[in-house]
């Protein structure tokens, strides 16, 4: 039997990668942190479910819709939850393919309290979000 929390995160995936960022914020906490990695203008620890809506909304933005995500695996526990997703951008010419990113969620009460993103090459995420 699967875990709720693999369902979580997949419902989670579902909404994000068709830019529903309302809904997929259904599944945070009021409080939540997203942790996203690097020196972009993205970068920092995005504090509060507004917050974590704005980051979203922003990549959406930027990318002007052309985001898309693979989920290659979900793991779960009852506290934790990990997803292996292979991701492509693109924007104002410049594009990242199938990059991996490893993103892991701390879970509280069925919701997401807590989310790392880990991409597999940090310096070239950093050089797509450059202006």
């Amino acid at each position: 039997m699967e875990h709720p929390n693999v369902q979580l995160m997949k419902n989670v995936y579902d909404a994000f990668t068709v830019g529903d960022v309302q809904t997929a914020a259904g599944y945070w906490t009021e409080d939540c942190v997203h942790h996203y990695p690097g020196r972009s203008r993205l970068a920092g620890s995005h504090r509060g479910v507004e917050s974590a809506l704005a980051f979203a909304g922003k990549m959406f933005e930027l990318c002007q819709g052309n985001i898309q995500m693979e989920i290659l695996d979900i793991g779960a526990s009852d506290g934790y939850a990990f997803a292996l997703v292979r991701t492509s951008y693109a924007r104002d010419g410049k594009s990242l393919k199938d990059m991996p990113f490893v993103n892991i969620s701390r879970i509280e009460n069925g919701k997401i309290a807590e989310f790392w993103t880990y991409p597999d090459d940090q310096y070239a995420v950093d050089e797509f979000w450059a202006d």
